[in-house]
């Protein structure tokens, strides 16, 4: 960062916070404002659910009044999300209408208290934001008002790029962007503007995740979260709580993004151990954004992914602890292409158990701690047998493939076990599953 860009950006979101500053969403944006401080960006965007309730906007202003007294009085491009609308007690609901909640929303980031979306210039550059009045999604009549919006920022100057604020993400672009609308519609609105960079929150998801950049007619980039990680997986892996990661309180991030005439770099920063992820490799899109040979396409970085493997002997083990059995196993490693040589775990495991004498199988993913900062990670995965997937006694023929996160998998790992007979197991498939 030794060269001033441009236009230098600060985007934060999800502190779904209370207005104190022993909340752990408040802890982590000061940690946030620790690192992005003596960068002096030109503005902050914030993706939304600054709030964990609609009760009341306090933690809204809390956080604005937090960032001025840090950054300064900077422009702030904010939009609600839905944590901003729901939770809202009975006694409060007559009074916290979507309206309600807007107006003291826009009002506590110095924006005109009725409006849907939110237009700011910031040296030249065109910021547009769109505010959710439900959490089912955006309206027709919400996409339609953007999209007026959005045609009047790229008119200004086509050859700029235009940051779009969402907090849902637009359909089918970074990882877990399901939720925006059944419809797709704002993904097909940002796809008549190759200038749009979407910038939005609600998924949790990690920055060290290489799917929280994606490219296709236009390009959306993950702002991180500062209050817990998620990944969203369909089932979810067998060693999370619904979306939760194992360790979520650690992937906690923002950005910085530097915008130049000809690129704009995406600084990742880890905000529990504020520091930046990958500093010699940080994220760098040309400009002009160019669909057909833009670096963050998926289908380019699925081609180059090189296949996580396991080391030589990866010494599958048995472990038996309190009615539960544990395998362990030594951790896969991959390269990431084409962000640079930064070897990291895959993004998890497909584990798969059969009877060797019946042939009945269960299958189970397990989620690797690729999103914890490198010296946290394991080098030995522990993965406890999920409920009624072994029986005492029996003999199991055990399949581990590591899985990267664009679909490459790796030579598997297998392994034939016995359970003990005389185990007290807690869990027993014996007993639950049909023969």
């Amino acid at each position: 960062m030794m060269h001033r860009p441009l236009l230098r950006i600060a985007a934060l979101s999800d502190i779904q916070g209370y207005p104190y500053p022993e909340d752990a969403g408040m802890r982590n944006l000061e940690r946030a404002l620790d690192m992005l401080a003596p960068l002096r960006p030109d503005v902050v965007v914030n993706g939304g659910d600054v709030n964990d309730t609609g009760n009341d906007a306090d933690a809204v202003r809390y956080c604005k009044e937090r960032c001025d007294s840090r950054l300064g009085a900077l422009p702030h491009v904010a939009c609600i999300g839905n944590h901003e609308l729901c939770f809202i007690r009975d006694d409060l609901k007559a009074a916290r209408t979507p309206d309600a909640i807007r107006r003291d929303f826009n009002a506590a980031f110095g924006c005109d208290p009725d409006a849907r979306v939110v237009r700011r210039t910031v040296r030249g550059y065109e910021f547009v934001a769109l505010h959710l009045s439900r959490p089912e999604g955006y309206t027709e009549g919400e996409i339609a008002e953007f999209g007026e919006a959005l045609s009047e920022a790229v008119s200004r100057d086509p050859s700029k790029p235009v940051f779009a604020v969402t907090h849902y993400h637009p359909l089918g672009t970074v990882n877990d962007s399901r939720q925006e609308t059944k419809s797709g519609a704002l993904r097909r609105l940002f796809d008549r503007f190759p200038q749009v960079v979407g910038l939005s929150g609600h998924t949790h998801g990690s920055l060290r995740d290489p799917r929280s950049i994606w490219q296709g007619g236009f390009t959306a980039v993950e702002t991180g979260t500062l209050c817990y990680g998620s990944l969203g997986l369909e089932p979810p892996a067998a060693n999370q709580i619904s979306c939760l990661l194992p360790y979520g309180h650690e992937s906690v991030g923002c950005l910085c993004l530097d915008v130049f005439a000809d690129r704009i770099v995406a600084h990742r920063f880890d905000v529990r151990e504020r520091a930046e992820i990958e500093p010699d490799a940080p994220w760098t899109i040309p400009w002009p954004h160019d669909p057909a040979c833009a670096p963050y396409r998926f289908d380019v970085r699925r081609a180059a992914e090189k296949a996580p493997q396991f080391p030589p002997d990866p010494e599958p083990t048995l472990w038996y602890d309190y009615g539960f059995v544990y395998l362990m196993f030594s951790a896969a490693s991959a390269d990431f292409a084409p962000a640079g040589p930064a070897a990291g775990p895959p993004l998890g495991y497909r584990i798969e158990l059969a009877d060797a004498e019946t042939g009945r199988a269960t299958v189970h993913f397990h989620v690797s701690d690729f999103y914890r900062a490198p010296d946290r990670r394991a080098t030995r995965i522990v993965f406890r047998a999920p409920p009624h997937s072994l029986a005492p006694g029996r003999r199991y023929r055990c399949r581990i493939v590591p899985a990267g996160f664009f679909g490459v998998e790796g030579r598997p790992v297998d392994w034939t076990f016995a359970v003990k007979t005389d185990y007290p197991l807690r869990n027993d498939a014996a007993n639950v599953l049909p023969e």
